[in-house]
């Protein structure tokens, strides 16, 4: 491993992944919206809790490698190669509470002065929100 995402976000660089749902989904089907981030947020946590548990041989690594096409036995080091904020951290001030649209607003001008896109938004904080994280965090099962 060249670097993790923390050494690269130490750098000054993004680096996130993210899942997207449509607003129209989203208002259709908020409580599948809500139960996803809510079972995402609790594996996170399950990882965090003890992320030797996911080793080459378990089952999270096997619906991994099945579900990205890595090779199971990397799967402990890709995830070691990650930062995984728990629902909490994932709405504070750092992420979606703000560091998200900062991100995605600096990601826009490089490529709008690079000719990569024809335009850039003024403010993207419409297409950021905490909400479902702060729903997620509410839901006991």
């Amino acid at each position: 491993m060249l670097a993790t995402s923390a050494d690269v976000a130490g750098w000054g660089g993004p680096t996130f992944d993210a899942w997207i749902v449509s607003k129209k989904f989203a208002e259709e089907h908020p409580d599948v919206v809500t139960a996803f981030v809510k079972v995402t947020g609790d594996a996170t946590a399950t990882y965090r809790a003890d992320p030797d548990v996911w080793n080459a041989t378990s089952p999270e690594a096997e619906k991994i490698a099945r579900l990205t096409g890595a090779k199971q036995e990397e799967v402990p080091a890709l995830l070691k190669g990650y930062m995984f904020p728990t629902l909490e951290e994932q709405a504070g001030e750092a992420l979606l509470g703000g560091g998200t649209v900062k991100a995605v607003a600096d990601t826009s001008a490089f490529l709008l002065e690079q000719g990569k896109i024809p335009s850039a938004l003024s403010d993207y904080r419409p297409y950021v929100s905490t909400q479902w994280v702060t729903d997620a965090s509410k839901l006991a099962y």
